[in-house]
């Protein structure tokens, strides 16, 4: 879908405003080209007066239909599309108690069924199209086919008028907010959410904008101030409007206004759980208060909870559709060419949120990087595949493109923090276009090393952020294709060029060079704990390459006494303060540069045996420890993870685990076990 903005310089558009009665000229605020009825372009304004933006087409559909069929996207619907939370949000003011509510085109009705669940209410719906027939069908709902207006008996005012997401498709608001002042009388309260006008902006992303614009179906978009201006000029006498980002939520009476509230989260909890535990319920409907259950124990942080609800969810999933959701880099995506119908008939609309959610109960409550990396990598994938196959039909899912960011830059910081290369895929989504690859906005991709790097400091490992100050040729690969290949290789560790260079540099003027190659990287100022880290791994270099003098001299020029808080550069320095005091070791040790380019595990342990051999290996504890050292990681690097876990045990010293790069072997051989 086309969005085409108008500079201030095209002519304004005559017409009435249907919230202020502005006579106009109004400024012309989207083009949407073939995007209205009959292939027409819609066009919408904007209102000097109020700030309101409104179709110059005020031909509102009709929602009167049939019966729904069991479709695919009413199972989307059910998994995911509705957003429950935010129905019942506006909700959080009201109490337990014998009241009566009147939901004015709520389609399925869920907000009715939480004041019927949860607090005890009565709840009369109104709501003309075929998904009310649903929210008969599945929730036992009181819902009358039909549009509520002025002229529908009225036997005695509601307690509550709620009415979500409804204004913005009617042609004349004013008599709209007529029959709902009518329906509360003097005492009760009209409650009011609809999209926020001002959000329709270049700066909203495409997910976004395509709900608020809804060509067709979205007549008004009111602002803040218009919403408020019509309220009152519908005769009420207390009138409250917030803006919650895109979504604007009113609350209007004769009568003293009730203190806003959030929505209680045990109360949603207790609602959810309540539905799940309904008899025979539809497997969709089940899935998606499953789901939305899952998000709540996740965000509250109850992580055993959450995890085996995960379990249920993936069974019930095994049994629908064949997937397996705790094998993430198992799960095959449809063809592009598949349209949403199809894909949502092969696989659940709630699939990313499912990966991502699982992919932080991994990362923050079971310590598995790995696995969080998979799962955040196929729910970015995922997110993008189902929204790919959405867009031609004219849908979006702002929800989907929330959690596929978020996964994004999970599956970067944990992929990092397994040693994985994730240079080329960073610098391909920075460079990629938000209507291809992952289908990521700008803003998001402009922001994303800084907010990558700003997680990998928080870990505390010094080496990892060299990860996002290099900027890697994709070599033309797609983002896409970096990702799935990514996850179907199982994230292998990659070795940090820069480090590299100086832990094989051959001699003492090859490891200064070294250095002064990261000295001179871009960015090097934002990462200093990766500087420290290459200091590090120079004074060890240093020592193993015998050049004692050298790595005390540069030790005692950077001036950084930290540096000796690392057990391995202690070792080191400890080395070579042996060698000038009394001559103990009075050259490089071969067999540390034999472990460190051991071809396979056979040649570590020679490698080993000949560090352990060597005259003068029984006075040099020093020695032996660090050899140990070395071989952990090169085990691991060798992908030999059982046997680098059976040497740490073996050699029953705890201690090894506290240098910094043994501990990060140890960690990727516990992640592939």
């Amino acid at each position: 879908m086309q969005f085409i903005w108008p500079d201030n310089s095209v002519a304004p558009v005559p017409g009435t405003c249907p919230v202020c009665a502005h006579v106009g000229p109004h400024q012309l605020a989207l083009i949407l080209p073939g995007a209205g009825p009959a292939g027409a372009d819609w066009v919408i304004v904007e209102c000097p007066d109020c700030g309101s933006r409104f179709s110059t087409d005020r031909n509102g559909a009709d929602y009167r239909g049939e019966e729904l069929p069991d479709t695919p996207f009413l199972h989307y619907y059910m998994e995911q599309g509705a957003g429950l939370r935010s129905m019942l949000e506006p909700l959080g003011f009201a109490q337990p108690g014998p009241r009566r509510m009147l939901e004015i085109g709520g389609g399925f009705g869920f907000p009715s069924d939480y004041v019927q669940t949860v607090l005890g209410w009565t709840a009369k719906c109104y709501d003309p199209s075929g998904l009310a027939v649903m929210g008969q069908r599945y929730l036992g709902l009181d819902i009358t086919r039909d549009y509520w207006t002025t002229d529908t008996p009225l036997p005695e005012p509601f307690d509550v008028a709620y009415a979500s997401e409804v204004i913005e498709h009617i042609p004349e608001p004013a008599p709209f907010l007529a029959a709902m002042r009518r329906a509360v009388g003097d005492t009760g309260i009209v409650v009011l959410t609809t999209p926020n006008g001002t959000a329709l902006n270049p700066g909203t992303t495409p997910a976004m904008l395509i709900p608020i614009a809804s060509p067709g179906l979205h007549l008004t978009l009111f602002s803040a101030r218009g919403l408020e201006h019509a309220l009152r000029a519908a005769g009420f006498a207390q009138v409250k409007v917030d803006a919650d980002g895109a979504q604007l939520r009113a609350f209007a009476s004769d009568c003293d206004l009730p203190a806003p509230q959030a929505l209680d989260d045990a109360q949603y909890q207790a609602y959810l759980r309540l539905r799940i535990a309904t008899p025979d319920i539809a497997a969709p409907l089940l899935s998606g208060l499953r789901y939305r259950l899952l998000k709540e124990l996740v965000n509250a942080g109850r992580p055993q909870e959450a995890l085996a609800l995960f379990g249920e969810l993936a069974q019930s999933m095994r049994e629908r559709f064949g997937i397996d959701l705790e094998r993430p880099a198992d799960l095959v995506l449809p063809d592009p060419s598949v349209d949403g119908r199809e894909w949502l008939s092969r696989l659940p609309g709630n699939l990313t949120g499912l990966l991502y959610f699982r992919a932080v109960l991994a990362n923050n409550a079971q310590g598995n990087a790995r696995a969080a990396a998979l799962f955040a990598g196929m729910a970015a994938l995922a997110g993008a595949s189902l929204r790919r196959t959405l867009r031609p039909m004219g849908i979006e899912d702002g929800e989907t493109e929330a959690l596929a960011m978020a996964a994004v830059q999970l599956h970067l910081t944990a992929a990092a923090g397994i040693g994985a290369d994730t240079a080329p895929l960073l610098t391909a989504v920075e460079r990629g276009h938000a209507d291809h690859g992952l289908l990521l906005p700008a803003p998001f991709r402009s922001h994303l090393r800084r907010m990558v790097a700003k997680d990998l400091r928080a870990t505390r490992h010094s080496a990892l952020l060299w990860r996002v100050l290099l900027v890697a040729d994709p070599g033309g690969s797609d983002e896409t294709d970096l990702l799935s290949r990514g996850l179907a290789a199982g994230l292998p560790p990659a070795p940090i060029a820069a480090f590299n260079a100086i832990e094989s540099a051959a001699n003492a003027d090859s490891v200064r060079r070294a250095l002064l190659e990261v000295w001179s990287t871009p960015g090097i100022g934002e990462a200093p704990a990766s500087l420290e880290h290459a200091r590090k791994l120079a004074l060890i270099r240093l020592v193993l390459l015998g050049a004692f003098a050298d790595a005390e001299t540069l030790f005692d020029a950077w001036n950084s006494p930290r540096l000796a808080d690392d057990p391995s550069v202690a070792d080191a320095l400890a080395i070579a303060a042996a060698a000038r005091r009394n001559g103990t070791i009075a050259a490089p040790v071969p067999g540390f540069a034999s472990i460190e380019s051991a071809p396979d595990v056979t040649s570590v342990h020679q490698a080993l045996w000949s560090v352990w051999t060597m005259p003068g290996a029984a006075e040099a504890p020093i020695t032996i420890k660090h050899a140990r050292k070395l071989a952990l990681i090169r085990l691991v690097l060798l992908g030999a993870f059982a046997e680098a876990e059976a040497l740490f045990e073996a050699w029953e010293d705890p201690g090894l685990a506290d240098d910094a790069p043994v501990a990060t072997a140890l960690a990727i051989a516990a992640s592939a076990r």
